[in-house]
């Protein structure tokens, strides 16, 4: 008791400190979801909850608190329900984090700065030399906690081939211990062979509870020589009650470059304000005989010309297209180019990836020559950088570079910066993910992985119908992903920038008709107003024997399809 008292003394002094000095120029956050009014016992609750001693269990003599509503510090004592509220507790040597939204507890050292911009789906805390990232995740599937971890986390970092391929060390087997009623498990690796300014070294730990299947992930990233250590920080850790929700406070505003050319600056203006939709084409063989031969039927039969044509780059080659380019700008036509970091066309995922050594300043060469091919080129190009990185299916997607979809965006500003640096002034950047996170987590989220405004232009947009079993209509699709994006781009420019409804197995004709049909039905209804151009995938997808699985590419004499899409275009242009 004795304990008890003097720690409530304490808080209140800390309360007036607080209110005094520690928020002097703070301002208030009236963002996020509203409530009713809390009555006044509410509130008493809600107050002993924000101020609960038994949070500050151990600490020593406090030197001041801060409560953060909504991702900014204010300088109110009221946990309001439908409202983000982090408490950080001061003592002379550390800070404890008070996270309601997430449920849990951790101390760590004074010099971590704490970021909740991006509260929904992470945690972050930062010091000159490391970066600490927390996520609160649900096993998701019918598999064990292991299996879960092992096929959405730690599937590459823990395969001996993968890191050979990538020069990546592990620096200690991994390891569990107890901490309280949790079990903590650790990974330890090492990037090979980078710069000193470059954080290399990575620590993982993932909190577990008996058959739970909620969990935490930490990861701990530091450069050379930094003195820090995941385990002090995940012995802190203590779960508490969930109060209130996680709610974003970062945003992204539109900045367009001043260096473009004005031939880029005149485009995108017209893309900006334009009120209908530019439609493009992808197919198979666009620079060898599709140009020529496939693609004039198809628009002779649609009375249509594509505006947009796209075309796709892997690092292996870093070649731009030169001849269909050259046919792009003889006919008028807009490029869009998506260039990815592959040399395996994305299949080989526990080989080699070049996103790390990107990330090491390897390669600066080749992306160079590729910046200039592009300069030389000279039309505007919607230029789409690694997209669909928001899965387990691209070589540069989280689960394949260390877990970290910090990388991913490192390696997006070098590349952009390079550009700057040859003098690239006709590239209009997309952001592109898929329209669901996989793995099915929180550290995989979208925009994790999405780079500060200043680095992209276009907001991409992919979701697909495969037609294999039942339809996904054009809007539930599209509307989820509006959903997802609203709080972020509305000021963009959107393009979908790949996308189709399949037959099936070429069965399902009469369905993908209807599904296109509903498609130009949503863009006559002025829906999805922020989407300034839409890229047909006209390729098929391929079974392991060479069949094809599904057929989403344009068929000429598909006549239920071409006289939707021909009747969609007529109503919508």
């Amino acid at each position: 008791m004795k304990k008890f008292r003097r720690t409530v003394s304490v808080l209140a002094a800390s309360c007036l400190f607080l209110s005094c000095v520690a928020l002097a120029g703070c301002g208030d956050s009236s963002d996020g979801p509203q409530g009713d009014a809390p009555s006044e016992e509410e509130l008493t609750a809600v107050r002993e909850e924000l101020q609960n001693p038994d949070h500050m269990e151990g600490l020593g003599e406090l030197t001041k608190m801060e409560h953060y509503e909504n991702g900014v510090r204010i300088a109110g004592d009221e946990l309001v329900e439908a409202k983000d509220n982090k408490m950080i507790y001061y003592t002379a040597d550390e800070k404890r984090v008070v996270n309601f939204s997430d449920g849990y507890i951790i101390d760590l050292g004074l010099d971590w700065v704490p970021d909740f911009s991006l509260s929904p789906v992470r945690t972050r805390y930062t010091t000159d030399q490391a970066v600490l990232t927390i996520t609160t995740e649900t096993n998701s599937y019918d598999w064990t906690m292991d299996e879960f971890i092992e096929g959405n986390f730690t599937k590459f970092i823990t395969s001996s081939k993968f890191r050979k391929a990538n020069n990546i060390e592990q620096t200690k087997e991994p390891y569990t211990k107890t901490v309280g009623e949790y079990t903590a498990t650790f990974y330890n690796m090492e990037l090979k062979d980078c710069p000193a300014d470059v954080m290399s070294h990575y620590t993982y730990a993932f909190i577990t509870q008996g058959e739970s299947k909620d969990f935490w992930f930490f990861t701990l990233k530091y450069q050379d020589g930094a003195q820090v250590d995941l385990e002090p920080i995940v012995d802190s850790f203590q779960k508490i009650r969930v109060r209130g929700v996680g709610v974003y406070s970062k945003t992204f505003e539109l900045k367009v470059p001043d260096f473009w050319s004005d031939e880029t600056k005149e485009y995108y203006e017209r893309l900006r304000n334009q009120d209908h939709i530019d439609w493009g084409f992808f197919g198979n063989q666009l620079e060898k005989v599709g140009m020529k031969y496939e693609l004039p039927i198809i628009e002779q039969r649609l009375n249509y010309k594509f505006p947009v044509i796209s075309q796709y780059v892997h690092y292996a080659t870093s070649e731009f297209p030169v001849k269909l380019g050259e046919m792009v700008k003889e006919e008028g036509r807009q490029l869009q180019l998506t260039y990815q970091y592959t040399t395996s066309n994305n299949t080989e995922l526990d080989g080699y990836t070049p996103t790390l050594d990107i990330y090491r300043g390897k390669c600066d060469d080749t992306l160079r020559e590729f910046a200039r091919q592009i300069k030389e080129y000279g039309d505007p190009v919607l230029f789409r950088l690694n997209n669909e990185m928001n899965t387990d299916w691209t070589s540069y997607c989280g689960m394949v570079n260390m877990i970290d979809p910090d990388i991913f965006i490192e390696t997006w500003v070098r590349l952009y910066k390079i550009f700057e640096e040859e003098g690239v002034d006709n590239c209009i950047w997309i952001f592109n993910p898929f329209d669901g996170s996989y793995p099915p987590c929180n550290w995989a989220n979208f925009i994790n992985y999405m780079p500060d405004s200043e680095y992209v232009q276009m907001i991409g947009l992919t979701g697909y119908e495969s037609g294999k079993q039942s339809f996904r209509s054009f809007r539930t699709i599209y509307d989820e992903i509006e959903k997802n994006y609203e709080p972020f781009f509305m000021d963009w420019p959107w393009i979908i920038s790949e996308f189709g409804c399949g037959s099936g197995d070429g069965t399902k004709l009469e369905e993908q008709a209807t599904w296109v049909k509903e498609m130009f039905d949503c863009f006559e209804e002025g829906r999805y107003s922020n989407i300034k151009v839409a890229v047909w995938f006209s390729g098929n997808d391929y079974n392991a024997d060479g069949t094809i699985s599904n057929y989403y590419a344009i068929d000429k004499d598909n006549k239920l399809f071409m006289k939707a899409f021909k009747q969609g275009l007529e109503r919508t242009q």
